[in-house]
């Protein structure tokens, strides 16, 4: 009981509003529709035109424009922590349909540096992803790692990407991993680089299959 009045408190102390144009909705974290409108395009990823050679299959939730965009900059450059909130929604109103996060799926986040972690103070891929992946009661494995820190991706072509993110990853418990399918979260796809590369080390820990899913992608 004190929970929901607690709940009430904080609803009436700070009303839950749209992340982007702060129009009033009803629960924290919802977008309003013609914001949501703007930016939801649950689409396959076409794995062989993109040559993610690793990957099986990979989806994306939302155009990386607009409101996505402003949201994933500040939660990962200003701190804006609560912005993971918003973007989590995003996947819950797109889950049904999700074909890639099938009840026997492993959830591997892909990792940050640990420098570049404490600078930050938290992953942001996790803080989007863990708490859904909890609510499908899906297991979720820190089993990737960055083992050497990279150059920020935004200016680099697909080749300089490629290079910059050689042997940068590696998996922490192959058993966990062999034999399994593996479902790689993260927050933006742009070239798929990333995502492949990690893919790459996944399957030769002895990964059965990887899929990917992200928030957005360009």
């Amino acid at each position: 009981m004190w929970q929901e009045w607690v709940s009430a408190l904080v609803d009436w102390l700070y009303p839950p509003r749209c992340p982007v144009c702060k129009k009033e909705v009803h629960v924290h974290g919802q977008w309003c529709r013609p914001c949501f409108s703007e930016v939801s395009c649950v689409r396959e990823i076409n794995v062989v035109l993109g040559k993610l050679n690793y990957l099986k299959g990979a989806q994306t939730i939302c155009h990386y424009r607009e409101g996505v965009r402003k949201l994933m900059q500040r939660l990962k450059f200003q701190g804006r922590r609560r912005y993971a909130t918003h973007l989590r929604w995003l996947i819950q109103q797109a889950q049904d349909e999700l074909w890639v996060a099938a009840p026997d799926v492993l959830v591997v986040p892909v990792p940050l540096h640990p420098k570049r972690q404490q600078e930050r103070g938290y992953n942001q891929v996790e803080r989007i992803f863990q708490p859904w992946v909890e609510e499908k009661k899906l297991e979720w494995c820190d089993v990737l790692l960055r083992v050497r820190p990279t150059e920020p991706q935004w200016d680099l072509d697909k080749e300089q990407r490629r290079s910059n993110l050689k042997d940068a990853f590696a998996v922490s418990r192959p058993d966990l991993v062999a034999g399994r399918r593996i479902l790689l979260v993260d927050d933006i796809l742009t070239t798929g680089v990333t995502i492949n590369e990690c893919a790459k080390v996944l399957r030769r820990a002895g990964a059965e299959s990887v899929y990917a899913l992200t928030v957005a992608s360009r």
